[in-house]
């Protein structure tokens, strides 16, 4: 059975939802074992030599990954596979959902690919997804809102079909 991790940072929850429909598809369809963390303060000293694959997901907001999940993107993924994910409701989801592939591709290799980049192993998959940004003072509605869970479950069935 494969055992796989994964962590996140999130702002505004969309990249926790996504790492939740990651997880669901990972345990239903393909019977691995799961593990889903949220990255904060009290989440430094994750041991991952437990698992077989890890998926590290980071919301973009403000130009940024959350600072946790660009400090877990750094560690030493030799032996693992790798797996990456961005929500950027923003940006670079918007660029390929409306078909602009240069901006797209611009943006992916700004937010996701340059960070990457950084770490000593090539990841096996990475995906972009949309999100949300609520509007201030407003709760529970949405200012940007182009999170969509066929595209997490898409690449998660990718995901467990390649390990």
């Amino acid at each position: 059975m494969s055992k796989t991790l994964i962590v996140f940072g999130t702002r505004y929850g969309a990249t926790a939802k996504s790492a939740e429909v990651i997880a669901k598809v990972l345990k239903e369809k393909f019977s691995h074992e799961v593990k889903v963390i949220k990255l904060s303060s009290q989440s430094e000293d994750i041991a991952f030599t437990d698992f077989d694959n890890i998926i590290v997901g980071s919301s973009v907001a403000m130009f940024s990954w959350t600072k946790r999940a660009k400090q877990f993107l750094k560690r030493d993924f030799t032996g693992k596979k790798l797996f990456v994910f961005i929500s950027s409701a923003g940006l670079t989801y918007p660029a390929l959902e409306s078909g602009n592939i240069a901006k797209y591709k611009k943006w992916k290799k700004r937010f996701l690919d340059s960070k990457v980049k950084k770490t000593n192993v090539i990841p096996t998959s990475t995906a972009v997804f949309g999100g949300w940004i609520e509007t201030r003072g407003q709760p529970g509605t949405y200012e940007i809102n182009n999170w969509k869970e066929e595209d997490m479950v898409k690449w998660a069935e990718e995901i467990g079909n390649s390990i």
